[in-house]
């Protein structure tokens, strides 16, 4: 699916949340309060490919 401008998508990716606010740059894995920032090298044009660059993240952790 597309990423919309001005619309987010929450993720769970290894049994971590990812949250992404379309057009950024960084995404954040929800930690309590204390979220985790990641910077994405483009950003992602589908679901499908912020899906896989979250579980190249995730597999990091």
């Amino acid at each position: 699916m597309e990423l919309l401008p001005n619309c987010y998508t929450d993720l769970c990716v290894n049994g971590k949340w990812f949250h992404y606010d379309h057009g950024e740059s960084s995404v954040f894995m929800l930690n309590g309060s204390e979220p985790l920032t990641f910077e994405l090298e483009r950003q992602p044009a589908t679901e499908e490919e912020l899906e896989q660059r979250l579980t190249q993240i995730a597999q990091l952790l």
